[in-house]
């Protein structure tokens, strides 16, 4: 069948073909002709599965249902199947009515296959009936689809309209060959993920170095309010990506990879993951930064610069207190440099460069930071091997500051200030009218103090 038109093509499967396998598409007027020891009767032949040819050249086993005709239970269907190798599926439903089918278009059903197996949960819009034709073709492959049964589906009772999101990738869950990916074998996570607030985080643990991207969508998220639900950290041995959800309802979180030194390969789908956000969802403006590189936190880029010993190992670092030190040893003593940013500032004050202030003692570095007001900021690290040599990013942190009250800036540096410079107090720029202060730095080499 194409487009639903018959079109004649030759099959050698009919030919000779096996009784017990005949029997599921042809019944002959006679019993005898069945070639059957034990003769299926009219009545049975009916209701039994609609099997094509391609479904024993793939070597397809359906574990349920038994029979053509699906009843729904508190709306919804399923369909299973068993193969000794590697299948890929997609699926058509068709609504039927007195005088015509109608396909339908969306997510009406969430298909989730694995090395060996294959479930279609069908969960039909409306009351009525409906055609499910599955099709299938051999893994691996680019060929075409090739239609392998079909069932009959009644439903007196749909579930409530769930606005469930597009997957043009077809399968939810892990795809079937994430692990030839690169990616460990896990629980398929095909089940949809509730969510109590507007957060979720998503691990995968690789089996070798993968880059990684991300995407989201909702029915009311665009492309660029995506963007900032997301931000990915990418480890040798594991891949996290943290996910916000602004709006209550589904979505679809979906995973691409590829290895991480072959920067010339395209991504593929690893896999497809339905999330559902109940209640609480996050405020538009607690959304990450804008522009964040896909290099969150710690992980294969700073490994690869000599970087190591992080005191903060994940990409989102939060404070009640204003401010924060991160400190990680610099093993190739690297010219660091870090840009703190955030996209609203209504509070007049320091530029954020001045929020930012680095010391370096032999291969220990700390990057002190303070926060002028409450919200979320984006935390760059650079890093130069030579004078003369521009700064490449490594990574990004995102930090979230709870405090209310500002923190002062630091003092401002100048180019004398350099790699091995240590103040010690006082820490801020601004001091006190007629304060006394004392001032304590480390500057190796000094010979005089002016002022």
């Amino acid at each position: 069948m194409d487009n639903r038109v018959f079109m004649k093509r030759y099959n050698e499967f009919y030919f000779l073909t096996d009784p017990e396998d005949f029997i599921n598409s042809h019944c002959p007027d006679e019993e005898e002709w069945q070639l059957l020891e034990n003769p299926v009767k009219l009545e049975e032949f009916e209701r039994m599965v609609l099997k094509t040819s391609a479904f024993y050249q793939l070597r397809l086993t359906l574990i349920q249902p038994r029979h053509f005709l699906l009843i729904t239970e508190n709306g919804e269907a399923s369909i299973s199947m068993g193969f000794p190798q590697p299948v890929d599926f997609t699926y058509q439903i068709f609504q039927r009515s007195c005088c015509e089918q109608k396909e339908l278009r969306g997510s009406v059903g969430l298909l989730t296959v694995t090395q060996t197996t294959m479930k279609l949960r069908l969960l039909p819009p409306a009351v009525g009936s409906f055609e499910v034709m599955i099709f299938a073709r051999l893994g691996n492959t680019s060929g075409m689809f090739g239609w392998v049964c079909s069932f009959q589906v009644e439903c007196s009772k749909p579930q409530p309209a769930k606005d469930l999101p597009e997957n043009p990738y077809l399968c939810w869950g892990m795809q079937r060959n994430a692990e030839a990916l690169g990616l460990e074998p896990r629980v398929c996570g095909s089940e949809v993920a509730v969510l109590g607030g507007g957060t979720f985080e998503l691990v995968l643990h690789t089996a070798r170095p993968l880059m990684m991207l991300c995407e989201l969508s909702h029915k009311d998220l665009d492309q660029n309010l995506a963007k900032r639900c997301l931000a990915t950290q990418i480890e040798a041995d594991k891949l996290t990506c943290h996910v916000l959800c602004p709006y209550t309802g589904y979505y679809r979180l979906s995973v691409f990879v590829r290895d991480y030194e072959r920067a010339g390969d395209n991504f593929s789908n690893a896999g497809n993951f339905m999330l559902y956000c109940a209640g609480n969802p996050i405020n538009l403006n607690e959304l990450f930064p804008p522009a964040l590189s896909n290099w969150c936190g710690p992980g294969i880029s700073t490994d690869l610069a000599g970087l190591s010993k992080f005191s903060h190992t994940e990409a989102i670092v939060s404070t009640q207190q204003g401010q924060l030190d991160i400190t990680f040893r610099n093993q190739h003593d690297l010219d660091i440099h870090a840009v703190l940013s955030k996209e609203h500032r209504p509070r007049a004050g320091h530029d954020l460069t001045r929020h930012v202030f680095l010391a370096h003692a032999r291969t220990e570095v700390m990057v002190s930071v303070t926060l002028p007001e409450p919200g979320v900021y984006k935390l760059s690290l650079y890093a130069s091997a030579a004078p003369d040599e521009d700064y490449a990013p490594l990574c990004d942190f995102v930090v979230r500051n709870g405090a209310e009250a500002g923190r002062p800036a630091f003092p401002r540096t100048y180019a004398a200030w350099g790699k091995g410079d240590v103040l010690l107090e006082p820490r801020t720029g601004l001091l006190e009218p007629h304060s006394r202060v004392r001032l304590r730095a480390r500057v190796p080499g000094a010979r005089r103090v002016c002022a």
